[in-house]
């Protein structure tokens, strides 16, 4: 919000993040109470001020019907109606722009509260929730809360008007307002019974709404591979389905919504029947003055509004109930990465030594079942300056190592060292600050190729850009893009190679300088000749850093100081080069396969 400076929501707002969906409501708005008040103030102002209205009316046709009004008279009471009309404006306007304004800052920091929140959650959080899922309660889910906190509080908040008309009606006729009040009783049951099914198919609408947008995300982002395996038809089939489950249950809550404000409506016009026939009676009988039946209709038709907008209030708030609710599903999802009271806010990384003790891990699924251990006994030691190379097959838990050492999990058993002191004493800031990654999974951002690689640094030099891209070989790229380090790249990097990508976040690890280098299989995609070409550059880098490589690619690890190879999540061979080749094991099968690979692509 231009011209606001706030704190992160997350954090000042730490009680909002652990209780129910109200609580959190409260939390959230308690900075605007004093907005809230006024615009409280100005709705009684407002309703003050209309109920005088009614009163000047009478006063004019008691004067008509006694014969005893004047010209004087007449311009007095129409002045007043005209300032009653101009300051009931006034209340009016300022009234909603203190409440929608109040809920704007409310959507403010509960959008950028959530934001906070999702970028700390556990990466077994996104392994069981749909991304279209977590896009649906960041836009549809806070748009609807803010509804009802702006318009419905609003709403809300007019109705104050409706005990100061009752009691006008019964200072006026308490035998007419009772007549007024015998269709409440009905109105009653059927609000309260469509209340509870509008909060069932809410929640119905949004569920579904969040599975259109999750089957959307996935088919924009495979795009490429919709159409490479020709299959548009059945996906545009499969989203027409979900889209029509969408429609039937909106067509449902739009039939039962629609309902309410007719029945309101038809129960507000019973209403008046009633009055105009009981009350004409009592004034041809004599027991009720004409200015005063006059006055009664006058505020009967100022309470309808109210009684109207009822039925409006009611939806908004079934909606943002159900809104609330999903929200608060993701708030107090429990965070386990975090720093805690163990945690030494003056610890530092400084030399990069690593050690694993006993380690084990495994995942688990969305049932929450345990499941094999994908890393076990797991242990080694990585000197500072010196280089850990990692190899076995696919599914052996090598990726997860990495994982665990950036501390996107936290290991079940054992405990990770890092400069003889357990991980998790350092500040995560700290930690990842000090580690830089170029993942398996290359993830480029819609930006320039400059912005992508000084991601961690947005203040970084031109120089340290250039030389990092040096290293990883990515500077005869740059050349031939057409703005060279300017030039925007596509979603998800679709105008570059995956070598090109790889090279990319090779570039954005080297850029930060960490003091560990954390490469997941960064070499894949590159040919050997590039590849040989950036490991030289590497090693110069690998000097006076502690570096531990993944690589299914035998070549990419031989200079490494010590090597493992992993089979099944443990460690079943451990050494240099020279001394795995001599083993005849694991590692020596994958060397000889690679070799006969080269040499047969050569001779090819």
């Amino acid at each position: 919000m231009p011209g606001r400076t706030r704190d992160n929501p997350a954090n000042s707002f730490p009680e909002a993040l652990n209780g129910n969906p109200f609580r959190t409501l409260w939390r959230f708005n308690r900075p605007y109470a004093r907005r809230y008040i006024i615009g409280a103030a100005l709705a009684l102002l407002f309703v003050v001020i209309n109920l005088v209205f009614p009163m000047v009316v009478r006063a004019i046709v008691y004067g008509f019907d006694e014969q005893q009004l004047t010209r004087g008279h007449l311009t007095v009471y129409f002045l007043l109606l005209v300032g009653t009309a101009i300051t009931a404006g006034f209340a009016r306007y300022f009234q909603r722009t203190r409440m929608i304004g109040a809920s704007r800052m409310f959507e403010y920091d509960l959008r950028n509260a959530y934001f906070d929140r999702i970028l700390t959650l556990p990466a077994r959080f996104f392994h069981r929730t749909p991304t279209g899922d977590i896009m649906t309660r960041a836009t549809s889910d806070i748009n609807h809360v803010r509804d009802f906190i702006g318009p419905g509080v609003m709403g809300t908040a007019d109705m104050i008007i409706i005990p100061f008309t009752l009691g006008l009606m019964l200072y006026l006729s308490p035998q007419l307002t009772a007549w007024a009040l015998l269709p409440l009783p009905v109105l009653t049951i059927v609000v309260y019974l469509i209340i509870r099914f509008m909060h069932r198919q809410s929640q119905v609408v949004q569920e579904i709404f969040s599975t259109i947008s999750a089957r959307a995300q996935e088919n924009l982002a495979g795009a490429r591979v919709v159409r490479a395996y020709a299959i548009e038809d059945r996906e545009t089939r499969a989203f027409e389905t979900v889209s029509q489950e969408y429609k039937r249950a909106n067509v449902v809550l739009a039939a039962v919504m629609s309902f309410a404000w007719p029945l309101i409506d038809f129960m507000v016009g019973v209403t008046i029947l009633l009055i105009i026939y009981r009350g004409g009676l009592m004034v041809i009988a004599g027991e009720l003055a004409i200015g005063d039946f006059t006055a009664f209709m006058i505020v009967t038709a100022m309470l309808a509004w109210p009684l109207v907008q009822f039925g409006w209030v009611l939806t908004l708030y079934q909606r943002g109930a159900v809104s609330m609710n999903r929200i608060s599903e993701i708030l107090t999802t429990p965070l386990e990465i975090v720093d805690t009271e163990d945690t030494r806010t003056d610890a530092r990384i400084e030399q990069g030594r690593i050690r694993f003790e006993h380690v084990y891990f495994r995942y688990t699924t969305n049932d929450e079942k345990e499941q094999e251990w994908t890393l076990e006994d797991i242990d080694f030691t990585v000197e500072p300056g010196n280089t850990l190379a990692i190899v076995g097959p696919t599914g052996s838990g090598k990726s997860t190592i990495i994982s665990l050492l950036s501390r996107e999990y936290d290991p079940d058993r054992g405990v990770i060292y890092i400069d003889d002191r357990d991980c998790r004493q350092y500040p995560l800031q700290t930690l990842r600050g000090a580690v830089g990654c170029a993942p398996q999974d290359t993830f480029v951002f819609s930006d320039s190729i400059r912005e992508n690689i000084r991601l961690a640094k947005p203040d970084m030099d031109e120089a340290a850009v250039r030389r990092a891209c040096d290293i990883a070989c990515f500077t005869d790229d740059i050349a031939d893009m057409p703005e060279g380090m300017d030039t925007l790249l596509g979603e998800r990097g679709i105008n570059l190679s995956g070598g090109q990508k790889q090279r990319l976040m090779l570039a954005r690890a080297l850029a930060r300088d960490p003091v560990v280098l954390l490469l997941d299989d960064t070499l894949s995609s590159v040919d050997a000749d590039t590849e040989r070409e950036i490991l030289r550059g590497l090693r110069r880098v690998m000097d006076t850093r502690t570096c531990v490589i993944i690589s299914h690619r035998v070549s990419a690890v031989a200079h490494a100081d010590h090597i493992i190879v992993l089979d099944n999540g443990r460690i079943v061979e451990r050494g240099r080069h020279e001394e795995l080749i001599g083993a005849n094991g694991v590692y020596t099968r994958m060397y000889r396969r690679q070799m006969l690979e080269a040499r047969l692509e050569q001779e090819s």
